[in-house]
């Protein structure tokens, strides 16, 4: 059964930031790492260190995009993506 959006959303609250991206952005190294987590892991929660506000989303649909995934929720500069 898939999960709604709400349900997703309930689930990644209580995860952990287990990724950071740092002032290098968005890097191979970065999507291998999110897809190698999102494989093993319905969801990831992705902390954008030294982002403007601004950027957050667009970065967050960057990451999504690339590493086909679903994105969840922005909240700050916290991203959550979950497997397609």
């Amino acid at each position: 059964m898939d999960k709604t959006l709400k349900e997703k959303k309930k689930m990644a609250h209580d995860l952990d930031a287990t990724i950071r991206m740092g002032k290098s952005g968005v890097t191979k190294a970065l999507i291998d790492e999110i897809k190698g987590q999102i494989k093993r892991k319905d969801a990831v929660k992705v902390k954008l260190l030294g982002t403007k506000r601004e950027e957050t989303k667009q970065i967050a649909s960057e990451l999504a995009e690339r590493c086909s995934a679903e994105l969840i929720d922005v909240r700050g500069n916290t991203v959550v993506l979950w497997k397609k």
